[in-house]
């Protein structure tokens, strides 16, 4: 369990003054003895499409760029090295962070992913993606996005789906289960874990065959009921820290975050981008805006 973070990678904004994920991903290396990996982006889309610049041109004022972001990420870097820490760095020229992410957790061998929350994460557009979602979607690894505050992490929240048979999930679920217990051993943590179903949904199709809309929702909850419970026993979790409820997932979850005034919430993910991202999301992406706790993303698959 102690080795379950080795690598960290952190995204840096080298044009802000202090570095929120960057100081709280530099606390759990020395604690964790991790290796951190500082990644950073620059891009200037003007020059790429000017007709008025040569490849070579282009090219020379694209490497300009990348190198005055590496001195400055070598400045930051070297700080922390002083302090103990190894650190790698990263520089990509790419429109948007994720890109990077995207390319660098799926190349390279990283534990966690830590970002801070991003100012446009209420941002509703059919045309533009906030950053935070597009780093969800894109990251391979467990994204933990992390706000400004300086938490204890006393209290963590934990979605899982006991009820989902298939092998991605059940994968998933352990996933999950790893970090939160990792996480509450090495802050003395209390966990709730949170399964939350939407009701089925009422047609005439029930109404002509007979069948008690009532009965079928006592029915559905027992079976999620049951599974909790096999989920609790399976992994050793005590069934007063289980809840099951119904209703929309992301209003629900964000609800316990706030009675049970989590520090953070740990859900999993599956990546959907494009028109699929816009219209169908997902529950994370939907919660993410609904709490004001941070929140850890474990993507279904690595």
């Amino acid at each position: 369990m102690s080795q379950l973070i080795q690598t960290i990678l952190v995204t840096v904004n080298t044009e802000h003054s202090t570095h929120v994920a960057l100081d709280k991903a530099e606390q759990l290396a020395k604690q964790t003895h991790a290796v951190l990996h500082l990644l950073t982006s620059t891009y200037d889309s003007i020059t790429q499409y000017s007709d008025f610049l040569s490849e070579p041109q282009y090219l020379q004022i694209q490497q300009h760029m990348l190198s005055n972001k590496e001195a400055l990420l070598d400045e930051i870097a070297d700080e922390i090295e002083n302090d103990g820490v190894k650190c790698i760095n990263h520089v990509r020229f790419t429109p948007n962070i994720a890109d990077a992410l995207d390319d660098l957790t799926a190349a390279l061998d990283i534990d966690l992913v830590m970002k801070r929350k991003s100012e446009d994460l209420d941002q509703i557009n059919p045309f533009y993606t906030p950053t935070d979602r597009q780093c969800i979607r894109h990251s391979h690894k467990p994204l933990w996005l992390v706000n400004d505050d300086e938490l204890t992490y006393q209290s963590i929240v934990v979605a899982i789906d006991p009820i989902s048979g298939d092998k991605a999930h059940q994968i998933l679920n352990e996933k999950i289960v790893l970090f939160s217990r990792w996480l509450a051993d090495k802050y003395d943590a209390n966990v709730i874990y949170i399964n939350v179903y939407e009701a089925p949904i009422q047609t005439v199709g029930f109404e002509m065959a007979a069948i008690a809309y009532d009965d079928l929702l006592d029915n559905v909850a027992r079976h999620h009921e049951e599974a909790m419970n096999e989920f609790a026993k399976a992994h050793d979790i005590d069934p007063k820290n289980c809840i099951v409820d119904m209703g929309d997932p992301a209003q629900i979850i964000a609800h316990n975050c706030d009675t049970h005034k989590a520090d953070l919430l740990i859900i999993g993910t599956v990546g959907r981008s494009g028109i699929a991202g816009f219209f169908i999301g997902n529950t994370v992406e939907d919660v993410l805006g609904k709490v004001h706790c941070e929140v850890l993303c474990i993507p279904a698959q690595e």
